[in-house]
């Protein structure tokens, strides 16, 4: 008879970790043998003891999809700093604390790829569910004492002026539609243009990743 699959799957993409849960009958087979069992208790002390659970979101990386749970993770500079003395930073990440072209001190950032309709600053379908997610993130109570920076960003297809101004409007839509179905105080949602200045690319400045919705924490 085949063994059911382990419990706990430990999978490596570069340095980031993640954890998949199985079926819990192989609980059952590992009951019925003690030294199983202590290889288990071995393997998921290990675990917890050297933190290999998902890590937060990086500043390179541009995410399609991102849970509230992601988010909070990942916005929240306490439990930035935690997953960064767990010595899970990933090369290429900014370093915890960057200033932008405006002097904004960022405490954490997170980059989303909102989908807009072409030429537009008009939310897909896409975009607003994972603006949804973005709003029940920042209405936490993880969250609720921070101030956040919406950014608009392009690639560098277009004129600098045309894409300064629609990097402006896509970055107001955002952050109307956070304000317009969330309960976020006007106050914390500071609206930043950044046209192509800030490529996250830019040995390829035309890379469709460069096309993004920035949330930053902005350090208190």
């Amino acid at each position: 008879m085949p063994l059911a699959p382990p419990v706990w799957e430990l999978t490596a993409s570069g340095c980031a970790f993640s954890l998949r849960r199985y079926s819990s009958s192989f609980i059952s087979f590992l009951a019925g043998d003690p030294g199983q069992t202590m290889r288990y208790a071995f393997f998921t002390s290990l675990v917890l003891a050297l933190g290999l659970v998902p890590a937060a979101a990086n500043a390179q990386e541009v995410f399609k999809t991102a849970t509230p749970e992601l988010l909070v993770r990942s916005l929240n500079p306490v439990l930035v700093q935690k997953e960064k003395t767990r010595g899970l930073k990933i090369t290429g990440a900014r370093e915890l604390e960057t200033i932008n072209s405006y002097g904004d001190t960022l405490a954490a950032t997170v980059n989303l790829a909102v989908n807009f309709h072409f030429g537009s600053a008009d939310l897909t379908p896409q975009a607003e569910r994972l603006l949804d997610n973005v709003g029940k993130a920042l209405s936490s109570t993880d969250l609720q004492s921070y101030r956040f920076l919406i950014g608009g960003h392009t690639d560098a297809t277009g004129s600098d002026r045309d894409n300064l101004e629609l990097s402006r409007a896509r970055a107001a839509t955002a952050t109307e539609y956070l304000l317009a179905h969330y309960k976020i105080d006007p106050r914390r949602l500071v609206v930043r243009a950044f046209g192509e200045t800030a490529l996250l690319f830019p040995a390829d400045p035309e890379d469709g990743r460069n096309r993004r919705v920035e949330i930053s924490t902005l350090k208190q």
